[in-house]
């Protein structure tokens, strides 16, 4: 199911010029041993020369995680919208290099999922598991490392407007639109199959953002990431200049796993080795992102300057989501001391709200092994209290 357009967010009008940086083409499906003959590592026997992974969106914090596997050395593609260098655990050169390709309008706002399929040289791609698995039969990924364990999706509203609510449920009693976006996700039918909203709250137009909020003056309430919206409006938009009122969508009920790391189902037997060693490299360099972010930070503004697509993202609402996601416990361990891994209880949930609500979702037979596995994570790695 492809991505809610309201995911296009804060866009500007004119593109930043910038000038064309030079990167070799990453070959993801190398044999490991055609690495560099300088080089060793953790993972230069058992991964490919270059893991290439692929984001759902432009640079921002909520994929700080992988961004902070890059350390001093990287080449930024403009053309190709990527970056690369050397794959970095603890400071250390794994032995091979890492390249984070962005999503959004560059690739025609195509799913990681599909995109896994289009070039084999893509070993990772972010997924959402309610969403990708109504299209597992044409895609099949499994998720091997969940980066965020909530969800940033939510409503929210203007609270002079509407100081009475205190949920997106409370909105219903008063019909508020709700501006969600051109693309049907699988967590609005969820809202609505519930009756936590009516489907005549529901603006499923392409408006603008943050233009047809602002235009409202309060009236209208608007889906997005609890993440940036709130900090945009409240910080950076002149024209709105208050703060925001908000509910995760995970808080009704719906407990998406959202950037979730994926691969496709053939790797995880094919690059069974590779990923025994670096998935929990991967779950340590959340933790070390989400602890110490201000270099990492430093790096996805510059990203976002130097690809210029239009998209904009500041400092400060880089900080702003980062500590929005230790508040609400976006990043976190779970039920448990573990970070990334799945609760296959919770993942059911998922396929039992998809099957019931998604219209066009057919899930029938679906089981949790079929969409995650916990087989490559490290259960001491988590964090710190």
């Amino acid at each position: 199911m492809p991505a809610s357009s309201f995911l296009r967010r804060a866009l500007s009008t004119t593109a930043l010029l910038t000038s064309v940086g030079l990167l070799a083409t990453a070959c993801g499906d190398e044999d490991p041993t055609e690495a560099k003959a300088d080089r060793s590592g953790v993972l230069s026997e058992v991964c490919p020369a270059t893991v290439v992974f692929q984001a759902d969106w432009e640079p921002e914090s909520e994929h700080g995680g992988i961004y902070r596997l890059l350390g001093d050395e990287y080449e930024i593609d403009v053309q190709k919208k990527a970056v690369r260098g050397p794959l970095m655990a603890g400071g250390k050169d794994t032995g091979v290099d890492v390249e984070i390709r962005i999503g959004g309008a560059p690739v025609g706002y195509q799913s990681a999922q599909s995109l896994l399929y289009q070039d084999k040289d893509i070993m990772f791609g972010y997924g959402r598991v309610s969403e990708y698995m109504v299209t597992q039969k044409e895609n099949p990924v499994v998720s091997v490392v969940a980066q965020l364990e909530k969800s940033p999706y939510a409503v929210y509203w203007d609270p002079k407007t509407y100081p009475e609510a205190e949920t997106i449920a409370d909105l219903k009693a008063e019909n508020v639109k709700i501006l969600m976006g051109s693309e049907v996700t699988v967590w609005q039918e969820y809202l609505v199959g519930t009756g936590v909203i009516a489907p005549s709250q529901i603006d499923q137009s392409d408006a603008p953002k943050p233009a047809t909020f602002v235009a409202a003056r309060g009236k209208d309430a608007e889906a997005g990431f609890i993440t940036a919206e709130p900090f945009m409006y409240e910080k950076e938009i002149k024209a709105w200049g208050r703060p925001v009122k908000g509910q995760l969508v995970h808080d009704t009920g719906y407990p998406e796993y959202f950037q979730s790391l994926v691969v496709r189902k053939e790797d995880v037997t094919a690059k069974k080795d590779c990923l025994s060693k670096l998935v929990p490299i991967l779950q340590q360099s959340q933790i070390d992102y989400i602890t110490d972010y201000s270099e990492t930070n430093e790096l996805i503004i510059k990203l976002t300057e130097e690809y210029g697509t239009g998209w904009t993202y500041t400092p400060a609402g880089a900080e702003f989501s980062v500590k929005a996601q230790i508040d609400m416990g976006l990043v976190s361990n779970g039920d448990d001391k573990t970070l990334g891994d799945y609760d296959p209880a919770r993942v059911q949930t998922l396929i039992d709200l998809v099957s019931k609500y998604a219209k066009d979702a057919d899930v029938k037979g679906t089981t949790p092994d079929d969409l995650v596995t916990n087989e490559f994570i490290d259960p001491s790695i988590g964090l710190k209290n």
